[in-house]
């Protein structure tokens, strides 16, 4: 991870208990934008590498993707070798890096230029070692209404 990084909290949703925040290494910028570090675990619409700003409540507004995909997965348990292996596949096959395990969460960024194909070829394998199925949660234009599966300008470019 770089130096000089900063913690910043993103608004990732609400619950009975009101807003809930998710916590992301980021580079501040010196337009008072951020330049995330890792892809978010909890909230959608986002990747590592991603421009971002944020508002006074902590939702972030996307500046400029970052070129990755952030492909989230929610599971019970998951023991560390099957972390490791699952950490090998994804770097090995797409140069790509799980950002977080945390919570029940797994995060990872995946370099677009694999496209949909390869990605969902590596991350079917990926689904047969934790038994879970995975999400793309930064392809979707209105990423908050679950209905709405229209792709962003980028991710429709690759469809074709």
């Amino acid at each position: 991870m770089e130096d000089n990084f900063s913690i910043i909290k993103i608004l990732a949703g609400h619950n009975k208990n009101g807003p809930v925040h998710e916590e992301l290494p980021a580079m501040p910028l010196d337009d008072g934008s951020y330049r995330l570090l890792a892809s978010p675990g909890l909230a959608l619409g986002l990747a590592k590498n991603d421009l971002i700003s944020l508002n006074e409540e902590g939702k972030a507004r996307l500046l400029k993707h970052g070129g990755n995909f952030c492909i989230q997965i929610y599971l019970e348990n998951l023991d560390e070798a099957k972390i490791s292996r699952i950490t090998e596949l994804v770097h090995s096959k797409l140069a790509g890096s799980i950002d977080g395990t945390g919570g029940g969460a797994l995060a990872f960024s995946i370099p677009i230029s694999n496209g949909f194909e390869k990605t969902n070829d590596i991350f079917d394998q990926v689904r047969s070692i934790t038994e879970s199925e995975y999400f793309y949660s930064n392809i979707y234009k209105n990423p908050e209404n679950p209905n709405d599966e229209t792709l962003t300008d980028w991710a429709d470019k690759l469809e074709t």
